[in-house]
């Protein structure tokens, strides 16, 4: 990574514009709206550059684990974390990767913040083709690993659907959300509810933003008014992509 390279570049305009330095110059869908990246001032692509090599290892241990975040989401899931102190939760835990990954994340950062993920539990739920499905028992898998190492004990695991427990998240004032739910539209809408709510500074990251219905249900919240927006478009298929809203 260096100054003047197109994700860098991009990557700092946005975290500047999730700041409130910069503001209205994405188009309806959060992009930039020329081929090139938004020029920004080298001081703060050196700070962001100096952001990312700090967990270049980390983010090398965790890129061979799972193929569901690609090394610069984990690259931009970290910073977001530095950036924003304070708990995290995450809606969508599955096999605990992510939440793994932010765990050792805030062990460097030399932080106690917890981390809360919620999860549906069910168990013996099977996929077409007869392999463990969407959690069931590769959630018993990840409770499991989160008790087996020290770093994971900050890590507060919570089953249920998080539709019916907004009044707990709302007493978790997390600052970091990350968002990898249903990614059906109204499932997703229903998740962003809770922004409506808080009144506290926080950064929501929402995963897999290039599928339409998960695009769709962020762009209904973001014509209210009230959430700075950005995407950082770090997509390579129709399945990738991190969106991040903050409040206005």
């Amino acid at each position: 990574m260096q100054i003047g390279d197109p994700f860098v570049r991009h990557s700092c305009y946005s975290f500047q514009v999730l700041e409130g330095l910069r503001t209205g110059d994405f188009n309806e869908l959060g992009l930039w709206p020329s081929r090139d990246p938004a020029e920004v001032d080298e001081p703060s692509q050196e700070t962001l550059i100096g952001q990312f090599m700090r967990w270049k290892d980390l983010v090398k241990k965790y890129a061979g684990v799972s193929k569901m975040l690609d090394p610069r989401e984990m690259f931009l899931l970290a910073v977001a974390v530095q950036r924003w102190p304070g708990p995290v939760l995450e809606i969508g835990t599955h096999k605990g990767i992510t939440t793994c990954f932010v765990a050792e994340v805030m062990h460097q950062l030399k932080r106690h913040d917890q981390i809360f993920t919620i999860e549906m539990f069910l168990k013996g739920w099977k996929a077409h083709n007869g392999e463990d499905g969407f959690p069931g028992d590769s959630y018993l898998k990840a409770l499991q690993e989160f008790r087996s190492q020290a770093v994971l004990h900050r890590v507060v695991p919570i089953l249920g659907n998080s539709h019916e427990l907004k009044p707990l998240i709302w007493g978790i004032r997390p600052a970091v959300i990350f968002l990898d739910g249903d990614h059906t539209r109204d499932g997703v809408a229903d998740d962003l509810l809770l922004l409506r709510f808080f009144n506290h500074p926080y950064i929501c990251i929402i995963h897999q933003a290039n599928v339409p219905s998960v695009m769709q249900a962020v762009l209904d919240l973001r014509a209210g008014g009230r959430h700075r927006f950005a995407n950082f478009h770090t997509g390579t298929a129709g399945d990738k992509g991190l969106i991040a809203l903050t409040p206005v």
